[in-house]
């Protein structure tokens, strides 16, 4: 299979997504580098390897399959790096010497103030734009960040949205789903969410596999803080003083603690090659802990 070392996004004729063929070198670390409990990378590896090897031996009425994972959680734990890494192991170990498809979709480009146009948009997106890609003939792995925005519950109105077109959207949607289910059994869909309880009850059920990606414990704390700390050329902290400092990060993502190490770094010395100790990441802390 040819390893592709740049990535080259190309865009899709509604200005709804962008896609690029995996895999791509680089994007191994977006797997590899996100540390949460192994065992939801294997769930995740399991089902994308059964959508797409296995789903079309089934009846969508006997074996519904509608080839759609949700990744829920707090922001900042890495829900779209895993989508992005699942998507590079899926064309490691799944694709044929062609690659994979791999879509991201603009959460912003599909509502709209005007009337019905939300409503075409997501029509759109999911009858067009993703068959589209799906017609090429090689798998389709699309990413929905903030599916929240799309597929809003119809019990909920949205801040300055008509309800009617939330509801004619959500509709959209619905139909749109269950269209790419019955047609196009060699798409995946990892939606994304902040907020799981504003999804509408009818993509709930649609979901063949939700998964909580949560807070980081003091172990995966620890790990991304070792991770974060190789990236410099000068550290003077040991794995003991990492455990510490994990210890006190309880309540911040993956992304925060990530920052953390930002923070020490320019607020102590604007020279990275000055080394960072774990006072600097400690005073950091202290300083948040005070607000």
């Amino acid at each position: 299979m040819p390893e592709r070392t740049s990535v080259d996004w190309r865009e899709d004729r509604y200005s709804f997504l962008r896609w690029t063929v995996l895999p791509q070198k680089s994007w191994r670390e977006y797997w590899d580098r996100i540390y949460v409990d192994p065992g939801l990378k294997e769930r995740l590896v399991a089902y994308a390897q059964f959508v797409l090897r296995y789903r079309v031996r089934y009846s969508v009425v006997g074996l519904p399959v509608h080839g759609i994972v949700l990744l829920y959680g707090p922001p900042g734990t890495g829900k779209s790096s895993l989508a992005r890494g699942l998507a590079q192991v899926v064309a490691e170990t799944v694709a044929d010497a062609d690659g994979v498809i791999f879509a991201e979709v603009d959460p912003h480009a599909l509502p709209s103030q005007m009337l019905g146009e939300s409503q075409r948009n997501t029509a759109n997106l999911l009858e067009k734009s993703i068959p589209e890609l799906a017609a090429k003939g090689l798998p389709v792995i699309a990413v929905l960040d903030e599916i929240d925005s799309l597929l809003t519950s119809r019990e909920i109105t949205s801040g300055g949205r008509d309800p009617v077109d939330v509801m004619r959207a959500t509709e959209a949607a619905l139909r749109g789903l269950d269209y790419l289910a019955a047609n196009h059994d060699n798409v995946l869909l990892i939606a994304t969410s902040n907020f799981e309880a504003a999804l509408d009850e009818a993509v709930l059920d649609r979901l063949d596999l939700s998964v909580k990606v949560g807070l980081p414990d003091a172990d995966a704390a620890a790990r991304i803080l070792a991770d974060t700390l190789s990236e410099l050329p000068a550290v003077e902290i040991d794995s003991a003083q990492i455990a510490d400092i994990a210890d006190r990060t309880a309540g911040l993502s993956g992304r925060a603690i990530r920052k953390l190490v930002l923070e020490a770094l320019v607020t102590r010395s604007a020279d990275p090659e000055t080394p960072l100790t774990a006072g600097d990441i400690g005073a950091v802390l202290t300083k948040g802990d005070s607000k």
